[in-house]
């Protein structure tokens, strides 16, 4: 009857699949918009990606309902266009490959904002320190902003003396009209973390109602004037609370970019047709995304660092454990007995008497478990400071091939004359430890120097 379960499992399966929907099965249903069903799910999904903590029950009630008003709208609107085949236009394949290439990119972007370490008070409380006029020394600026694309330099020189003997900026607008001159005049009204420190800087020095004319290299030239300056300065736990989310947007941003920047330079990517590279005419255009060849290197050059590094460490501290194994058992420690010495087994035995070995006191057995946790916690914090600049297999091959070249010198060091003569007395054995010891911790700084 080994079969029997199996049978009952069916049969409640079976049963589960064919019997109708329960109540609480029903319930996740939120509306069925011609035998259309949306579910209740689709209405949370939408309604946690903007919902305001504080809102009441009666608000986040409304709002759920607004959200299933539109799904059942959309829905409605959805079903009209299916019947009238419009869900096989070319238009609606773009568009649904666009709108997938999307969803795509923004959950990755949300996966990457993941891992994004979050700003602490302190951190905020040093931000509205380090950035008074942010803060403290806050100011809203309203002024006028006039880009002119074309850097005449005669022109400019006539319009800086027209302002330097005092003319207003209307009379330098019409000046720039009359020569038919092309410009974009925007009037901005912004605090001053929202303007360009540049900017900033010349604005806050220049009088009010005094047009000032600036030339940015030979790309354009501008015309400023500023008409008022007011104290809105932002203080206390409202300053920490603006510089905790304004850092930890630049943490996000900054996270993404680093992403994007990885997937670009490990992608191989091709422009065809008006897209095509063009030297003499993409110097012009806006730049198209393209891998970077010196940032390639960099990681190159960083990922190379991180090998050695590791596989410098790795075998220093396999030679440590060499020296370890070699003082527990009172002799230069080989993977193969007697394979340092091509004596007889009846020699070796006479010699065990002859040779007078160490006796490890308890302070010397307390130093070697001391030897042996900062060996470890050193191999760890090594493993630490280089992780994330490699993949885990190439940590791990250069980990790997690290330990065997130490492996391989301890070989060698058991058949050299200096291993016996170190073994002899248990003060050049905790020398030699204490020696590889400070080895490792220098291998380690000088990782902690060149990736921190």
């Amino acid at each position: 009857m080994r079969w029997f379960p199996g049978l009952l499992l069916f049969l409640a399966v079976l049963g589960g699949c064919s019997s109708p929907a329960t109540p609480a099965s029903s319930s996740r249903v939120a509306a069925s918009v011609n035998g259309v069903e949306i579910t209740a799910r689709e209405v949370d999904f939408l309604y946690e990606r903007g919902a305001d903590p504080g809102a009441s029950e009666a608000d986040r009630l409304n709002r759920r309902r607004m959200i299933l008003g539109g799904l059942v709208r959309s829905e409605l609107l959805a079903q009209k266009a299916r019947a009238s085949k419009l869900d096989r236009t070319p238009e609606y394949i773009l568009s649904m490959h666009t709108a997938e290439r999307g969803v795509l990119a923004s959950m990755a972007e949300r996966r990457l904002q993941d891992g994004v370490e979050s700003v602490s008070p302190e951190e905020a409380r040093r931000v509205v320190t380090a950035n008074p006029s942010s803060f403290a020394e806050r100011k809203l600026l309203v002024y006028d902003e006039v880009l002119l694309p074309d850097v005449d330099l005669p022109f400019l020189d006539s319009l800086n003396a027209m302002a330097g003997r005092g003319a207003s900026f209307e009379a330098l607008m019409r000046r720039v009209s009359s020569r038919k001159k092309a410009y974009r005049r925007t009037k901005r009204a912004l605090a001053s973390e929202q303007v360009q420190p540049a900017i900033l800087k010349v604005l806050l020095a220049q009088k009010p109602e005094r047009p000032l004319v600036a030339r940015v290299e030979d790309r354009f030239a501008m015309i400023l004037v500023l008409h008022s300056v007011t104290s809105a300065p932002i203080t206390g736990e409202t300053a920490v609370r603006a510089a905790s989310g304004s850092l930890g947007s630049a943490r996000r941003k900054a996270a993404v970019s680093r992403g994007v920047a990885e997937a670009l330079d490990g992608a191989k990517i091709d422009y065809f047709g008006e897209f095509a590279p063009d030297a003499r005419r993409d110097s012009l255009l806006a730049a198209l995304p393209e891998p970077s060849e010196a940032r390639i290197g960099f990681r190159r050059h960083r990922l190379l660092k991180a090998g050695l590094a590791l596989s410098g460490v790795f075998g220093v501290g396999v030679l440590l454990l060499v020296s370890l194994l070699g003082i527990g058992r009172g002799a230069p420690w080989s993977p193969f007995p007697g394979a340092h010495s091509g004596k007889g087994a009846g020699m070796r035995a006479i010699e065990k008497y002859l040779v007078e070995r160490p006796v490890l006191s308890p302070l010397q057995r307390v130093l070697l478990f001391a030897v042996s946790v900062s060996g470890l916690a050193l191999l760890g914090f090594q493993l630490l400071l280089v992780w994330g600049s490699a993949s885990p297999l190439e940590l791990f091959g250069s980990a790997a091939g690290g330990s065997l070249a130490g492996f391989l010198a301890g070989l060698l060091y058991a058949r050299l004359p200096l291993s016996r003569w170190v073994f002899r007395r248990a003060s050049r054995q905790m020398l030699s430890l204490l020696l590889l010891l400070l080895i490792l911790a220098a291998g380690v700084a000088f990782t902690r120097f060149s990736f921190g």
